[in-house]
């Protein structure tokens, strides 16, 4: 069912009523429709969130720390094991002592702009206030923390091509010429395989690229993506590679800052990278000044790449 402008005023006029009402049940009211809103929206276009999926956690899983009361979350990685060893009769068996490396993950708060407006001014508004919060805050935030993640994976593959990585000794950061064809995609399913020592093999799960690098599956050809999937892709659109080809999961973002033209992120399985963890979900602050009204959002959050054996980076020059 469609809504008139003058169904929408009044439900401006609404909101804006119990926004100022000064009424602490119907401030909460309001708060609260508006908290449901901004969390739907920031699961679906937040793609760190996709690759990482948040843990939800409470204050009892902090480590305590004798030094700092800043808010930490301990996380304990996977031991090495030596492996087997061939060895003569009536001989001890070689020992090891063994136990987990401990690292700490900080839990930070991202808070976006407040906007602030003239209480009068409100009922005059034509359009939702929830859109307005969509456009001017929540994106905002969201870009934050997606801006955090690839700064972390950035780290992860290094600033050149073929450039051998201390920490796996292997090359995360890949060039590959010819634009993504059926072929050179296939072929860089063998990157995170490839990464570390043989037995410690990963598998590609996910797939992260902008809209436009997307657009590349268009141009697929029959004679090696196959008849069916081309006219698949001509009849439906895109849909037939979201939908999955070799088995991946592909993602694609419209923030081409943060993810360039060219650029396929490779991941593996999600807990063979890191953790992200949720103290606090996005929430609204609404506050009443004087003859104004301001409101914003925070979320209380934090998270690691640990990992580096199931991530990889190959840029198509040209696409």
């Amino acid at each position: 069912m469609s809504i008139t402008p003058a169904q929408e005023k009044q439900a401006a006029r609404v909101l804006a009523d119990k926004i100022t009402s000064g009424d602490e049940r119907l401030m909460k009211e309001a708060a609260s429709s508006l908290d449901k809103f901004i969390r739907k929206t920031f699961k679906e276009t937040s793609f760190c969130e996709k690759i990482l999926e948040p843990v939800p956690i409470t204050p009892d899983d902090f480590y305590r720390d004798g030094h700092s009361d800043k808010p930490l979350v301990q996380l304990e990685i996977e031991p090495e094991y030596r492996g087997m060893a061939d060895m003569a009769f009536n001989t001890p068996a070689p020992i090891m002592t063994f136990g987990a490396k401990r690292t700490l993950v900080s839990i930070d708060r991202i808070k976006s702009t407040r906007l602030r407006k003239e209480v009068i001014e409100l009922a005059s508004w034509s359009v939702s206030l929830r859109d307005i919060m969509a456009d001017f805050q929540l994106k905002e935030l969201m870009t934050h923390k997606d801006t955090r993640f690839m700064k972390a994976i950035n780290a992860c593959v290094g600033t050149k091509p073929n450039t051998v990585m201390m920490a796996t000794n292997s090359i995360h950061y890949h060039e590959v010429y010819g634009g993504i064809t059926h072929t050179s995609l296939a072929e860089s399913l063998k990157y995170i395989p490839r990464l570390g020592r043989n037995e410690n093999a990963l598998n590609s799960k996910t797939l992260l690229m902008n809209s436009v690098t997307f657009k590349e599956f268009a141009k697929w050809q029959p004679l090696t993506a196959g008849e069916k999937f081309t006219t698949d892709i001509l009849n439906n659109g895109l849909q037939a590679v979201e939908d999955g080809i070799f088995g991946l999961k592909f993602i694609q973002t419209i923030k081409r800052g943060l993810v360039p033209d060219g650029v396929v992120w490779h991941f593996g399985d999600p807990q063979f990278i890191g953790r992200a963890y949720e103290l606090t979900p996005p929430t609204m602050i609404i506050k009443n000044r004087d003859h104004s009204v301001e409101f914003g959002i925070f979320t209380e959050c934090g998270g690691a790449v640990f990992v580096f054996l199931g991530i990889a980076k190959a840029v198509y020059p040209g696409v």
